[in-house]
């Protein structure tokens, strides 16, 4: 192989590399630019907790649950949460003996998941809570404040590896 054929070889490998790199460095920027975050936030004054959007996309059929290890139990659907927007989780109150968790979606139809369980809160790409049947999610609107003794399962119990 001469000496030129061989520079041109690695000029083109070089470039298609580099390019290949660009694109999925840009398409993971792209996805991290419209990606919804979802924290749980203690709010006192509210006396609940709040499900809040700290990302930048919207967050779309969101179901919240609590957790007492190992089993995931209470699923609740919530409204869709549009950018730096909230919503009262009510029928919670200040409940803080069991995690919470909540799995939802982006407009692409990518999944996430976000858990809170002894002050710690996480951020997952993925669907890791169980999956339930659409049957036994309840809405939000059908509860009413204050749900009783959060740790003993209601509905849609569900034992799970995955912790908070």
């Amino acid at each position: 192989m001469s000496a030129p054929l061989a520079i041109s070889l690695v000029s083109v490998t070089l470039a298609l590399a580099s390019f290949v790199v660009n694109l999925v460095v840009g398409h993971r920027a792209a996805v991290r630019a419209r990606k919804p975050v979802l924290v749980f936030v203690d709010d006192p004054e509210a006396e609940c907790w709040v499900l809040r959007n700290v990302g930048n996309g919207p967050a779309l059929n969101v179901v919240v649950a609590q957790r007492a290890a190992p089993r995931w139990f209470n699923p609740v659907r919530v409204p869709p949460l549009g950018r730096e927007t909230s919503f009262p989780l009510t029928w919670l109150g200040r409940v803080n003996v069991s995690g919470l968790g909540a799995t939802y979606g982006d407009f692409e139809g990518r999944r996430y998941t976000s858990t809170l369980g002894a002050e710690v809160s996480r951020a997952y790409e993925g669907e890791r809570l169980p999956r339930w049947r659409e049957q036994e999610i309840r809405r939000y609107w059908e509860l009413g404040a204050g749900m009783g003794s959060p740790t003993v399962a209601g509905w849609g119990e569900r034992s799970s590896d995955f912790g908070t």
